[in-house]
């Protein structure tokens, strides 16, 4: 799966999807660390990515309708749980299939996953 991490996704995160062998750029390795949630947005969607961040913004379907992206997915991780939704993730990326994040919100923490 092709992903754009955010500047906020650890790099234990990043290097982890790239262990589990998805395409990831990231927001530091393309000049947009530190830009607007909307220019992160736009790279993810011209280059066709899922976007994975832990900003909560990202969870505002009003601000960020799920119709107008190839994904997002938003982690509930902080230093203390990042290995329990590590997890959570592996477990939800394991299980679907390619495109199937196309156009939805998934909102991922160390019990679970949601996708809308």
């Amino acid at each position: 799966m092709k992903f754009f991490a955010d500047e906020c996704v650890y790099r234990v995160t990043v290097d982890l999807l790239r262990s589990w062998e998805h395409d990831v750029h990231t927001a530091q390795e393309t000049g947009l660390a530190g830009k607007p949630d909307d220019q992160i947005l736009a790279y993810a969607v011209k280059h066709e990515r899922v976007l994975i961040t832990i900003d909560m913004d990202f969870s505002n379907i009003r601000h960020y309708p799920p119709k107008t992206h190839k994904g997002i997915i938003v982690a509930k991780m902080r230093p203390r749980n990042a290995e329990q939704v590590h997890y959570v993730l592996e477990e939800l990326l394991s299980t679907i299939k390619e495109g199937a994040l196309n156009q939805s919100l998934v909102i991922v923490d160390q019990n679970k996953y949601r996708i809308r």
